[in-house]
């Protein structure tokens, strides 16, 4: 093929894979030292809360490394093609099983945010026998459909010598900045889409009831006096900074996943469009991270104690807090 434009150095694998290594580095470093400050820095009023934190760290921080080291993606939206070359490439794992991987992960770290906020509910609002039966229930299904949703989608994966061709066909700039090998996972996104997005409403439907129940139960406590006034400020406190810690790194992704489903819904093809986008999204868990360690008192302390020295008598923004776990 003849290349009669020329195109930015952000859409070719290079710059993708350059950046992927770079934030593996800083990854490594950061999630395992906020990982250490959670395990081993946590006070001990945080001790029943911690596991549930180190829960959502661990899955947020791998989904981190399974993008920039493990998989190291170059995506083809909007079609479901591309190809890896990350350090399970380099071990002959197959693609197939790679992005498997990395779908599994997605749904484990939804899920953990997810019980997250239901702990919390369930110690505030609900002693019934009925929801405690249902919530393990309902969270057991939901476990189960994160880890095995995405095999029956093995079998659309259709024989490359005719799959990739076609793709090719359908994106004839491709070649002029890509010379490498493509993979193509499905020639029909629409059953894989739509499975995946309901999926995911239904998770996030339930964080957000959640959310909402454990307010209206704070704001009733507060109303009936029902515990001391120190109690209830800082429970309030500790959910404000539940959903401040995960509505952060989901506000950084809501963009780069808007314009993922606007390229596949427009047919739009913009190679630095979806390299941009995925790097942002491969940033999720590192924001995440941040999020604990800047939000929560007592990382913040151990990791800025001068900084704190000023701090110290100020009101803060948001205290950490633990209650009671419920198994």
């Amino acid at each position: 093929m003849i290349c009669t434009e020329s195109y930015s150095y952000l859409n070719t694998a290079q710059f993708i894979y350059t950046v992927y290594h770079c934030l593996t580095i800083i990854e490594v470093t950061v999630h395992f030292y906020v990982g250490y400050l959670i395990i081993f820095m946590s006070p001990k009023s945080m001790s029943s809360v911690k596991c549930y934190m180190f829960n959502v760290h661990f899955w947020s921080a791998l989904l981190d490394l399974s993008f920039s080291f493990l998989t190291s993606p170059y995506i083809l939206f909007p079609y479901v093609a591309g190809y890896g070359s990350g350090f399970l490439m380099w071990l002959g794992v197959s693609p197939l099983v790679q992005v498997s991987i990395v779908i599994i992960e997605i749904g484990m770290t939804v899920m953990s945010i997810l019980v997250l906020f239901e702990n919390r509910f369930t110690i505030l609002g609900s002693s019934s026998k009925v929801w405690n039966r249902f919530r393990k229930i309902f969270i057991v299904v939901l476990y189960v459909f994160a880890l095995f949703y995405i095999i029956p989608f093995s079998l659309l994966v259709p024989d490359q010598e005719m799959a990739v061709p076609m793709i090719l066909e359908k994106l004839p700039s491709l070649r002029c900045f890509y010379t490498g090998p493509v993979i193509v996972f499905t020639l029909d996104a629409t059953l894989i889409g739509w499975t995946t997005a309901i999926k995911l409403t239904i998770e996030f439907l339930f964080i957000l009831i959640m959310c909402i129940m454990t307010y209206l139960k704070i704001k009733n406590q507060n109303k009936q006096i029902t515990l001391s006034r120190k109690t209830l400020s800082l429970q309030k406190k500790f959910f404000i900074s539940l959903i401040t810690q995960t509505a952060i790194p989901v506000a950084v992704i809501i963009l780069p996943l808007a314009c993922c489903a606007y390229s596949v819904v427009s047919d739009y093809y913009s190679q630095a469009m979806n390299n941009v986008c995925f790097l942002i999204i491969s940033n999720h868990g590192l924001v995440t991270t941040f999020a604990i360690l800047f939000i929560h008192k007592p990382y913040r302390e151990a990791t800025f104690p001068c900084l704190e020295t000023k701090w110290r008598y100020k009101t803060d923004v948001v205290i950490s807090i633990v209650l009671p776990t419920i198994d």
